[in-house]
């Protein structure tokens, strides 16, 4: 047929684009075929997928691991089944023999997840000099006494047991190239800090740590933190004016005593007082609530995102913690009406006075008084606001009566232009 006669780079390319476990059933057409797609540059081996389709998956994946294949660079994805600890003891050799022949990518390496066994991490990747990326999912950090992994740029864990706080910070430490570390889920209450200690990270992600996280990382260009802040977050090196910080709060404070209520607005002052100097800000989640009764925490950012349920009543204490702020985008899928109509406009922010030019209000706006009381209060206090952005409900036009009482409201700034979209769309 014309497709063998093709060389096998090109055969190779267009198996690329196959999914695994088809690539995989090539290898019956001929002789030829038989290990052509151990040459594929991504592989996926998950246990499940190649279950249902009744493949040998264990000598499969032997074979795999036994071949010079694996010191090609290629991008490995290996899952297994949760609760398939017959397979946890062929985990070692296989991760053994691929770092034995160089392997650079090992992405998605989960192992029973969501089992009460967790496998241990194999030694060798603690030493493996070729490694570029390694995700893991549901590992058992074994401690170590010697870890180096002079090319790892990339790593994630999540749902990770931790022996100690020892083990994870030579983990981090030893990584002296590292610039991305997602962190999610830590598993282990033994477990009270979380040191992330890095001259080269970049990018760091931590999602729903339970213990204190601590981070001096002076090259950070991106903080990402999603917590129901039952963690607590410090920041010992200040970040740079540059860095993109997000964080979303999941807490409902309403649920709470007081006393919880004041320690959590504590742990989020003390993380915003470490990026007070962020020029990029997005905060989502119903967590805006800490705000409420909160003295405020004066941050540098000119631009920010804020994202959740029916924020917009903290809305002026909110903006009070960002006097030089110049760009505003407000999200909210729902809102709730009876709080909208709570908002305090007696008080206007220095931003509205001085710095703030441009405003996204990205809610799906209708007739409601308390929707037109937060866009008048934007309006008219709004010193030297350059553009405002709405965007109208589905049932709602521009040529709505409501529009037209939009447009006649008196505006702080006489260069502003208001601007209407539906919603979703812009």
């Amino acid at each position: 047929d014309r497709i063998s006669e093709l060389p096998d780079p090109l055969i190779c390319r267009v198996l690329y684009h196959l999914p695994t476990k088809d690539a995989v059933r090539t290898s019956v057409l001929s002789t030829r075929w038989r290990t052509l797609w151990l040459w594929v540059p991504r592989l996926g081996l998950n246990y499940r997928v190649f279950q249902k389709k009744k493949m040998p998956w264990l000598i499969l994946v032997t074979g795999f691991f036994d071949s010079d294949r694996v010191r090609c660079g290629v991008k490995l994805r290996c899952r297994f089944n949760k609760g398939v600890d017959y397979y946890n003891s062929y985990v070692t050799p296989w991760i053994d023999a691929a770092v034995k022949r160089k392997i650079q990518h090992l992405d998605d390496l989960i192992i029973t997840k969501w089992s009460a066994y967790f496998h241990g991490m194999p030694l060798s990747l603690y030493v493996c000099e070729t490694l570029v990326s390694l995700k893991l999912d549901g590992v058992f950090l074994r401690d170590s006494e010697f870890i180096y992994l002079p090319s790892l740029r990339i790593l994630h864990l999540i749902s990770m047991m931790n022996p100690n706080e020892a083990t994870f910070e030579r983990l981090i430490s030893s990584c002296p190239v590292l610039e991305e570390l997602e962190v999610d889920s830590s598993l282990n209450d033994d477990v009270k800090v979380f040191r992330v200690i890095s001259r080269s990270l970049k990018r760091l992600s931590v999602q729903e740590c339970m213990s204190e996280v601590v981070i001096d990382a002076p090259r950070l260009g991106f903080l990402s933190i999603d917590s129901s802040l039952s963690g607590s977050y410090m920041i010992t090196n200040t970040m740079d004016t540059n860095v993109k910080f997000v964080i979303r709060l999941g807490t409902y404070f309403g649920d709470f005593d007081e006393t919880s209520i004041l320690s959590n607005r504590k742990r989020f002052c003390n993380c915003l007082s470490g990026i007070s100097k962020v020029r990029d800000m997005t905060i989502l989640g119903v967590g805006l609530m800490v705000y409420t009764m909160l003295i405020p925490v004066y941050i540098t950012c000119t631009y920010s995102i804020m994202k959740g349920y029916s924020c917009l009543r903290w809305l002026p204490t909110i903006l009070e913690s960002f006097p030089n702020l110049k760009s505003l985008t407000l999200e909210c899928d729902e809102l709730q009406l009876e709080d909208m109509d709570e908002i305090n406009i007696s008080y206007v922010p220095q931003c509205l006075l001085s710095s703030l030019e441009f405003v996204d209000f990205n809610v799906p706006l209708s007739s409601v008084v308390g929707e037109m009381n937060m866009v008048r209060y934007i309006l008219e206090n709004s010193a030297i606001l350059k553009k405002l952005t709405l965007h109208l409900h589905k049932d709602c036009s521009t040529n709505d009566e409501m529009v037209k009482k939009l447009l006649k409201i008196p505006r702080g700034s006489t260069k502003c232009e208001v601007v209407f979209f539906d919603w979703g769309k812009k």
